[in-house]
């Protein structure tokens, strides 16, 4: 046996070496966050000495050396900072020093433990920051980031089947095996995918169901017709995810990008129907939004609903002490202890303590202040208007503006995810979020050099006619 685990580590090594020299940095990006959603700790995970290594966590080694590799050698294509790199830069230094400052041992009250914001940090901005970095320095090309829609879109498929074949009891053909034990992750009984969570798995097959009709656009009729086909079968599965904060983010990027795509009447008439139908469900059918059977009974799914007023009066109230920085960067779970005594109102505040936070930004601004706050804001803010400038950008082709089509879709829906979940726990969604704002930015500043020159050579070339008509 040892003899075999030799072979395949010479094997892993001389591939790594390979990948390191000549492997697209892009695909690596991609690759790193499938295998952390798909093939993370609960897949597989072994000690090598005190360190526990998982799949995610080599690639991730593997991908840092591959671009600092191929930095050296010169085939990278590094971008010059711009407005919005300057503010997730700040943005991060905020979360740093609101961490040194409430320090980084944690929360003694059982919800996370020692370290939780340590962890946070790392696994919630600094690896996907790593990932936004790597693709926005790579050499993007119509070739590479065609290659990142195919694999979005395969990988949607692949989610999709498997959700159907959670929600039908088919546990013989799920893959991984760790999706069909209840014991494994959460919200056993919806479709949870192999994340073993809803919201992680939800999140993911949105941007993968964009991924591919923003890919379609490039494909002939029976591509076209194949995207199309698919589409049903991934909205059935982002379903049984049965967890409202999905369905809301999939229905709002679904709006932003047939807001962006349709022409003539059929984008009021179709934009108009789809808000019509949404107001008329929320009618006549909010409380049954509100309680629903899922993985328990419906007035529990109900109650989530109340547990989240009560956070966000414990934010503001937490807020209104400490408005500028904060109580510090993952101190929340045991700032808040001393609030939920508060019997001047009817919320259930207690049922709070066993909690994480239920809403990003909440969270942020309670543990930043304005000043962190501000920033996300900011940050955000920057990527759609990047991804505007893309998209409007009639001088471009197609495929670079479908990029700026995706982006802000993306963000729609991780914005209704981050309104109803803290989603620094993970590095699934921040990931798909600062990997697709890195392709952005990448593209955005990669065309600005070369319409700069333009611009430059516009203002010249009237002033030597002027100067060519003065001397005749």
């Amino acid at each position: 046996m040892d003899f075999v685990y030799l072979i395949a580590g010479v094997a892993a090594l001389t591939w790594g070496a390979v990948y390191a020299l000549r492997g697209s940095l892009v695909a690596g990006c991609l690759a790193l966050l499938v295998i952390a959603a798909c093939f993370g700790h609960d897949f597989a995970n072994f000690h090598l000495g005190p360190v526990a290594l998982t799949l995610d966590r080599i690639m991730l080694v593997l991908l840092g050396v591959a671009y600092v590799v191929q930095h050296r050698l010169g085939r990278t294509e590094p971008k010059r900072l711009g407005r919005v790199d300057l503010l997730l830069l700040a943005f991060l230094g905020v979360l740093v020093a609101s961490g040194c400052y409430g320090g980084w041992a944690g929360n003694q009250s059982g919800q996370g433990g020692d370290g939780e914001p340590l962890f946070r940090l790392i696994v919630g901005y600094m690896i996907p920051f790593g990932v936004y970095w790597i693709a926005r320095q790579s050499p993007l090309r119509r070739a590479n980031v065609s290659c990142v829609y195919i694999a979005l879109t395969a990988l949607g498929v692949y989610l999709a089947v498997t959700a159907l074949l959670e929600i039908t009891g088919q546990w013989w053909a799920v893959f991984p095996k760790h999706i069909a034990d209840p014991n494994v992750g959460r919200h056993f009984g919806r479709a949870r995918g192999p994340m073993v969570h809803s919201v992680h798995f939800g999140m993911c097959l949105s941007v993968c169901l964009l991924a591919a009709w923003t890919w379609r656009r490039q494909l002939g009729r029976v591509g076209q017709l194949a995207i199309i086909a698919l589409v049903p079968l991934m909205l059935a599965a982002i379903y049984f995810s049965y967890t409202r904060s999905v369905w809301m983010g999939a229905g709002l990027a679904v709006m932003v990008v047939l807001g962006l795509t349709l022409r003539g009447v059929w984008r009021p008439l179709v934009l108009g129907s789809m808000v019509s139908a949404s107001v008329l469900l929320a009618a006549t059918r909010m409380d049954e939004l509100k309680s629903f059977q899922r993985e328990y009974s419906a007035a529990e799914t109900g109650s989530s609903v109340d547990l989240r007023s009560s956070f966000a009066y414990i934010s503001w109230k937490m807020f209104l002490d400490r408005p500028l920085c904060g109580v510090g960067f993952g101190q929340f779970p045991q700032a808040k202890l001393p609030y939920l005594s508060d019997r001047s109102t009817s919320l259930r505040l207690e049922e709070t303590r066993r909690f994480v936070h239920h809403n990003g930004f909440l969270s942020v601004l309670t543990e930043t202040g304005l000043i962190g706050m501000t920033l996300y804001l900011a940050v955000l803010i920057a990527w759609g208007r990047s991804a505007w400038q893309l998209l409007r950008d009639t001088d471009l082709p197609d495929w670079m503006r479908s990029q700026g089509i995706l982006m802000l879709a993306v963000l729609a829906t991780y914005i209704c995810q981050a309104a109803f979940h803290e989603l620094s726990y993970s590095s699934i969604e921040n990931g798909l979020l600062f990997f697709m704002a890195g392709i952005t930015t990448g593209l955005r500043g990669a065309t600005q050099p070369a319409a700069n020159a333009a611009g430059a050579a516009a203002v010249k070339m009237p002033a030597i006619g002027l100067r060519r008509a003065g001397a005749t």
